[in-house]
């Protein structure tokens, strides 16, 4: 009910707005309104039923690494099929995946790992389990990994319309988030990562708007960067350390 109320808002504060300029003559443009969300996802524990509902709400054909533009649908990245060859290394090409539209950047490394990144710190062998097997993702060096969009298989500059991540061993409130920005760069959602909810290591995190507007989305990850001798706080560390696994996104759009 709140996210009806606030898009209400949103649209008759618009429309207000747009009146009061008319009424004193035109000569003042109205700003353009920060659009609302239509649908906000934030849940922890048991979350592959509502990944499949999420999925299916945003695009209800999975277009996998089909090249071009689709009309509809949406793209799934699992990190799974990643080769040997970039898994258990830092230097994971941030536009691998541009066969499904999405580059990442605002890491100074990536890294997918088939071994809870054991090999990083031996801690994390419990600690990061996957949600889909056998394979995680995380930034290196920093807490905060950007996605931007492409037309699959281009360099065609694109938004989308919904996003979401599955992100992994939450456990503390208000570290972890997603934050989506348009064409402008203005901020256009802010959604908390709920904490785990034991004895499940998984939260889900998404956000739908009524048109492909998300044109940059910043995942921030915890506290602190895996990294060796950086152990979590759930393992008597000193900050939450946070890996992500599945994402699910719309159907990338060109920019107008």
């Amino acid at each position: 009910m709140m996210a009806h109320r606030t898009t209400l808002f949103v649209a008759l504060f618009g429309a207000a707005l747009t009146q009061a300029c008319s009424d004193s003559g035109g000569d003042i443009a109205a700003p353009d309104p920060t659009p609302a969300p239509v649908a906000i996802v934030a849940l922890s524990g048991d979350v592959d039923p509502h990944i499949a509902e999420f999925g299916a709400a945003i695009g209800d054909v999975n277009n996998k690494n089909e090249p071009g533009r689709h009309a509809s649908g949406r793209r799934e990245i699992n990190w799974d099929g990643v080769p040997a060859q970039f898994t258990n290394t830092s230097d994971f090409a941030p536009d691998f995946f541009k066969g499904r539209g999405a580059v990442y950047g605002g890491a100074t490394g990536l890294r997918v790992s088939d071994n809870h990144f054991a090999d990083i710190n031996p801690t994390y062998a419990a600690e990061f389990v996957p949600f889909s097997e056998a394979k995680l993702f995380a930034p290196i060096g920093t807490t905060k990994l950007e996605v931007t969009f492409r037309i699959p298989a281009s360099d065609t500059v694109a938004a989308v319309r919904s996003f979401g991540a599955v992100v992994v061993d939450v456990d503390k409130a208000n570290t972890s988030r997603l934050q989506a920005y348009d064409r402008d760069d203005r901020l256009i959602a802010d959604v908390p990562v709920p904490v785990r909810a034991d004895p499940d290591e998984y939260s889900l995190v998404g956000v739908t708007f009524e048109e492909p507007i998300i044109a940059r989305v910043v995942l921030t990850l915890g506290e602190v960067p895996i990294g060796a001798g950086v152990d979590d706080v759930s393992n008597g560390g000193g900050g939450d350390v946070v890996v992500l696994d599945d994402f699910l996104y719309s159907e990338p759009q060109p920019l107008p």
